[in-house]
């Protein structure tokens, strides 16, 4: 059975399903052998794979007390957050030492796993640096707020959304304005 479609059918489908069916279009066009089929529908899974969980929330989300305000930025502070790069290195040490019990390479392992443990951690871990930042609400409350956003300045306004996690957005100073 073939299906065609137009392309103005094709624009009225979303995006990851119409590249979807041309790939699908464009492996069948061609004879190809059957590792080469096994790709294309490997890739084909990867590609809807990644649509479907496009502007989804977390589960973690869930049953969430949510509240927002706007504030001022009154202080900042640059803070540096804690590393378990040096925990991790030390695990790794002991894991190779205790991977090459008795060999020779007994000491080149313990390094080995020491330097990649500690680097797959730092990693993970990302950018250490953050700000603390101190807050002053519009109805007179004053908080402090830790974030790793670096483009923060006192003076500055910003709509705040307090969840499972703190997230500052710029906005116009005339919300922060004592008149509302």
């Amino acid at each position: 059975m073939t299906v065609s479609l137009s392309s103005a059918a094709l624009s009225a489908v979303p995006s990851c399903v119409s590249l979807a069916v041309r790939f699908t279009h464009f492996c069948s066009v061609f004879s190809r052998p059957t590792k080469v089929k096994l790709l294309g529908l490997s890739g084909l899974m990867l590609l809807m794979s990644g649509c479907t969980s496009v502007g989804e929330i977390s589960n973690q989300q869930r049953n969430q007390f949510v509240t927002t305000f706007y504030a001022t930025v009154a202080d900042v502070r640059p803070i540096q957050f804690e590393s378990h790069a040096q925990e991790a290195a030390a695990m790794g040490a002991v894991e190779g030492a205790l991977f090459n019990f008795g060999d020779d390479d007994m000491l080149f392992s313990a390094l080995f796993g020491a330097v990649f443990s500690g680097m797959a951690v730092s990693l993970f871990e990302g950018d250490l640096n953050g700000l603390e930042v101190g807050l002053e609400a519009v109805d007179g409350d004053y908080v402090i707020v830790t974030t790793e956003q670096d483009n923060l300045m006192v003076g500055d306004c910003v709509s705040v959304r307090v969840g499972s996690e703190v997230e500052m957005y710029h906005v116009s100073p005339l919300n922060c304005s004592s008149d509302i």
